[in-house]
């Protein structure tokens, strides 16, 4: 759906992270995005709460990745159904192997790095709207405002978006099911992109069967540009 009335809508983007450059852990980082027309919003939540009391699983018991098991499967997979099923709520992962990361190189550090993977995450999403543009991102310290204010500065002023009307803002996931979602998205990239050794839940690997399946395309490997329901990029530093 690409009407004129469509891409003026207001968006909203709740960006999730997983294996920020400074962690140790894991052989990537990724950095992923769900956003949904802001009229959408209501339909898609009420889903959620719907599947929620189908699986006698309490209203604020949050979606998390991590939580994903064998006893919960069909559950997360009734959840995976909505966001294919709901129009106008799509997910962008921008997926980076951190041995590639050569900060030294370009006289960055790791605060440049992770704004430039934001923009790269954000700005094809931008760049597909005329409307205004809401980010939402995981409140994980006291410094989370600080840096949405500056990663939506650091937008609007290396974005050629079409729009300039660009927020961002901290918001705790445990109250936003637009997070959680993204959240449990990007979990599934960030597991479907680690080394084969590390993938040791049953239950995990066959929720990223069942997101490829659905998707039509494997969760490694960099989608067009133009993709809409997932949208993936795997990062490759310039030569």
């Amino acid at each position: 759906m690409n009407s004129v009335e469509y891409l003026l809508k207001t968006t909203n983007i709740y960006v999730d992270e997983s294996g920020h450059t400074g962690n140790p852990d894991g052989n990537n980082m990724v950095l992923g995005a769900i956003w949904i027309s802001l009229d959408q919003l209501s339909l898609f939540t009420d889903a959620i709460k719907t599947i929620k009391k189908k699986h006698n699983i309490p209203s604020h018991r949050e979606i998390k990745w991590t939580k994903v098991s064998k006893a919960k499967l069909s559950y997360y997979k009734d959840l995976i159904d909505i966001f294919f099923d709901v129009e106008q709520v799509n997910y962008r992962a921008v997926v980076v192997d951190k041995s590639k990361i050569d900060l030294e190189a370009y006289a960055q550090t790791r605060d440049d790095f992770y704004y430039k993977m934001q923009y790269l995450l954000i700005r094809t999403i931008a760049a597909k709207r005329y409307g205004d543009i809401r980010i939402f991102i995981d409140y994980k310290d006291a410094w989370s405002g600080v840096k949405t204010a500056k990663l939506a500065e650091y937008l609007r002023n290396t974005g050629k978006l079409h729009n300039k009307s660009l927020t961002a803002q901290p918001l705790r996931s445990h109250e936003v099911l637009g997070l959680q979602m993204s959240d449990l998205l990007t979990g599934a990239v960030m597991y479907a992109n680690r080394l084969e050794s590390a993938r040791k839940s049953e239950a995990k690997k066959e929720l990223v069967r069942y997101i490829e399946e659905k998707a039509s395309q494997k969760l490694t490997v960099s989608t067009s540009p133009s993709a809409e329901k997932i949208n993936i990029l795997i990062w490759e530093p310039r030569g």
